[in-house]
Parts: C-alpha cells; structure tokens; sequence
C-alpha cells in the first residue's frame, strides 16, 4: 500500500513538471528578450482563450501541490527506507521543475531580475554604488538598461544582497570569457544574438542563485522539523520547496527574497537551539538583504522574554543590540554608510501597489477631494501603525501574557517552538494583508517560510495554497484585463480587482474550512433504547 503511494506521488510530481515545461513553453525565455518590456499579454495575444489557460495551468499545479501534501500526510510515520524514497522524489521533483522554468520569460512574472542584473554590472564594470547612483546615470553606457523597471531610483536592498549581485555579476562575466562569449562590442540586445546570449547566462545565473538559496533553506526547514517530528520532514519539505510560489518565485523570478529568508530561517534554527544573541545578530544580517526581515524581530524578542525572563531578555537585546549596530555600520561603509537610508526609504514610500490603501488613497482623492500628498500620508501611515500594533498584541496573546501564565505553557518545549511559529506567521500574514501599502505575489513567501515549520496546521494545508494562487492568477489576470477590457476604465476599479483576485480564494478556502470544523465538532446524540 505505502510503495503504490509513493507511485502516485511520483506520478502526481511529474504531471507538475509537466505543467512547469507547458508554462515555460508558451513563454520562452530567448524570443522573449525581443521585447524589453514582455510581460504575459505581449508574448501571446490578450485573449480569453489565452488567459483561460494559463489560469488553469496555475489551477492545475495548485491542485496537484495539495494532492501532494495529502499524500505526504498519509506516508508519514513510515519506515526510513519510505522516508528516504519520499525526500528523494520531493528533491528530483523540485530540481526538475526548477530547470523547466528556467527556460520561461521572466517578464510576466517580474522584471526585477533586470534590475538586479544592471546594477549588479554598475558595481562590477563601472564601480559604481547602487545605494547612492541611479542607473540612468549609465544608461548610455551600461547594457540591458532598455529592460530596467527602476531607473531613476536608487537600489531598495541592503549591502548583503548588493554584494552577493556583484559576485554574480563576476561569475558570470568570468564563465563568459571562458566560454568566449564575452564581447560587448556587439550591438546591445535585442539588436544582436550575441549580446542576448549574454543576457540569458546573466538572467541564468541569478536564477541559479535564487534556486541554490532555496535549497538551503530547505535543508534548514527540514533540521528545524525534524528535531521534534521527523516523521513530518518530507511533508515540511514539500510545503517548502514545491510550492508552485516558492518554484516560480526563484526558478523564474529570481527574487532575491530567497537570500532574505535563508538568513531568516537560519535565525530561527538558532533560536530553536538557544543561540540567542547570534540568532538576533542573524536576523538583523537579513535586513541587511531587504528591511522586511525587521518584521520578525518583535515576535523574537518577546519569546526569549516569555521564555528567559526580563533579566536574560535584556542582556540578549542589548547586546543584538550594539553587536547589530557594528556589523551594520561595517556593511553600509563600502556604499557610502547609513546616509543612503532616508534616501532609499523616502523613495520606496511614494508608491504603492496591490494593496487596499492603493484603494483608499484614490477613493479620498476621487470622492472626497483630498490633497494627493495628504491621502498619500495616510495611506502608508496608517498600514505602518496598525501593523506595528498588530505585530506587538499577537505574541502577546499567544505567548499568554501576562506573566502569571508562564509557567504551564513552557511545560511542553513542542509547544513553546510551535507557538513561536505559529506567532510568525501571524505577523507575516497580517503584514501583507494589513501593514504593507506595497504588494508583490512573491512576497508570499514571507509567509510559506515559517508555515512549513507547521507542515500540519490547517492553514498550511489548506488555505495558503489558495492564497498563493490567487496572488499567482491576480499577477496574470491583471495583465491581461490591462490590455483588454481595463483599457479605458477607472483606474480604481483595477486597484479593487486586483486586491479581490489575490485575497478571495484564501478565504473562500477558510471559510470552508471554518464549517469543516463546525460539522465535524457536532456530536451525534446518543440514542438509547
């Protein structure tokens, strides 16, 4: 019985790389690059039909994710040799659609990787400083600038992902020079194949990257799991890693969010070992990736409270504290030290995207006449403050504060971890759908992270997969409705479609859960004769 499971799940897996190899098809990467600004709607016609498809490519791979963690639920507690056979068929699945993808455009699914690319050149070939120059400042001179989306801005990372860019940027210069590839005296692409080739192998190497870092993080996930349930590492495994957001997000995406979450996972393995001050220290390393990693750090510090007392708590923050400030310090000197902050920050506060404040700033501005400048401030004012409260009650409440209560819910040490992550993804979840005035659908794996540390929860079963794909569907729905029948409409009723499309399924999904559970609790009355 448990090997025609394991047959089914290998059969489940390839019909996802088959879906993965359909996507990639449709949408390949080389043609692609002819048009610098692709998104899905230019690389195939706008149509019903069109659409249609790939939505149900994407319904598809949903469906086959979640037939997989049911398979991987009933093979749990099996022997090691079917352990073994299970984290084998997950890894080859995962690196196989891994390789599919990376055959498909980037462009519709985000032209960041472009970004990462020109400035990751800037700092090589031109040592330049991404924190404080712009890329039209190169434009001229730099190529691939016709497929920038950030071109008058400084970059919004830190200077641990500026550095790991600069060394892709090297790697791939150097395997070019070997391969004889490296010439620039070609016409800029799309104007010659030579320059495109280079293109693909500087798009392929921070895809590899992004793929690598994934790994690594599951590799992390799988130890966290496996310390108090081994029998659901496969499961936490396949949670992570054949997620259809975690294979688009860095197989074609390449987002850098992946260097990101490795430092933040690899954070809370140390505080699953009691490494504190390290941990701390590792996640303040994380922002230095992207600044979002900060929303984790309140969460972390009231668990060593709740755990260690006001005494130990303090000495650990302090000391995070001052040792944060020394490494920070030493990573920003080389870009020109703190003073590229406000600049960054100021910059990122003028946009927003996807969310419902998106909604609020131009239903104030329509309706109401306010100022632009003051429906703006409350637009990305108000999302900060409620998050910032949120992200303060939650650990509270599921750490049960006040103190007095400690003691009983520090008996079981399983409990104390699954509390912490069940705290994490709280606060991630609450920040997407509340604290963040700027949505991407890949962001999502913010919250995949810690909810593979719970493989069993209902959320992580159930309603996260839905929620993924309706980021994945409003990403391509949008795009096409754009092009269509968008085309002349209020730009609010897009800012309200889209916010719909991404947070409808998950709560469908949650809704039908919640009567699940009802159903299920009724008792069935005792009849006695």
């Amino acid at each position: 019985m448990n090997s025609r499971k394991l047959i089914w799940l290998g059969v489940v897996e390839l019909a996802s790389f088959g879906l993965y190899l359909l996507l990639a098809w449709r949408y390949p990467l080389s043609p692609s690059l002819a048009n610098p600004r692709a998104s899905w709607t230019s690389l195939v016609q706008p149509t019903g039909k069109n659409i249609f498809l790939h939505l149900a490519i994407y319904l598809g791979l949903t469906l086959l994710f979640l037939v997989t963690l049911n398979i991987l639920d009933r093979l749990k507690g099996q022997s090691a040799t079917h352990h073994r056979q299970q984290l084998l068929i997950i890894i080859a699945a995962w690196l196989a659609c891994s390789a599919a993808l990376i055959s498909a455009a980037p462009g519709g699914e985000s032209h960041d990787i472009f970004d990462y690319i020109f400035r990751g050149r800037m700092m090589v070939e031109y040592q330049a400083n991404p924190l404080v120059d712009v890329p039209n400042d190169f434009s001229l001179i730099t190529p691939y600038s016709r497929y920038l989306a950030w071109r008058k801005n400084v970059d919004s990372y830190g200077p641990v992902w500026e550095a790991s860019s600069a060394a892709v940027a090297v790697s791939v210069r150097q395997t070019a020079r070997l391969l004889g590839w490296w010439d620039e005296t070609y016409p800029v692409c799309p104007k010659s194949p030579e320059s495109c080739r280079l293109l693909v192998a500087y798009i392929t190497g921070y895809r590899l990257l992004s793929i690598l870092l994934i790994g690594l993080g599951g590799w992390i996930i799988a130890s966290m799991v496996g310390r108090s349930h081994p029998s659901l590492v496969p499961l936490a495994l396949a949670t992570w890693l054949l997620n259809p957001m975690t294979l688009v997000a860095s197989a074609l995406g390449g987002h850098n969010d992946a260097l990101m979450l490795v430092l933040v996972l690899l954070s809370w393995w140390l505080l699953q070992r009691q490494r504190l001050i390290l941990a701390l220290l590792v996640l303040i390393l994380a922002a230095h990736v992207k600044l979002v990693a900060l929303i984790w750090l309140p969460a972390c510090v009231l668990w060593i409270l709740w755990r260690w007392g006001w005494k130990r708590a303090l000495k650990v923050s302090l000391a995070s504290l001052i040792g944060g400030l020394a490494l920070s310090y030493l990573l920003y000197a080389p870009f020109g030290g703190w003073q590229s902050l406000p600049n960054m920050l100021h910059e990122r506060s003028l946009y927003l995207a996807n969310s419902f404040w998106r909604v609020l700033k131009t239903f104030l501005v329509d309706q109401f006449h306010w100022l632009v400048a003051r429906a703006h401030r409350l637009s990305i004012g108000l999302p900060g403050l409620l998050f910032g409260l949120g992200a303060l009650f939650i650990p509270l409440w599921v750490f049960n504060f006040p103190p007095k209560r400690w003691c009983k819910s520090q008996s079981d040490p399983e409990e104390v971890e699954s509390r912490l992550w069940t705290t994490l993804v709280a606060v991630s979840l609450l920040y997407l759908a509340i604290g963040a005035f700027w949505f991407q659908h890949w962001y999502l794996l913010w919250v995949i992270a810690p909810a593979a540390l719970l493989p069993n929860s209902r959320f992580t079963r159930y309603i996260l997969p839905w929620l993924v794909f309706g980021a994945l569907s409003a990403n391509v729905t949008m795009d096409f409705l754009r092009a269509t029948l968008l085309k002349t409409s209020q730009p609010i009723l897009g800012y309200v479609l889209v916010v719909i499309l991404i947070w409808t399924p998950a709560i469908i999904a949650m809704g039908i859960q919640c009567l699940h559970r009802q159903v299920s609790s009724i008792e069935t009355p005792n009849i006695q004769l």
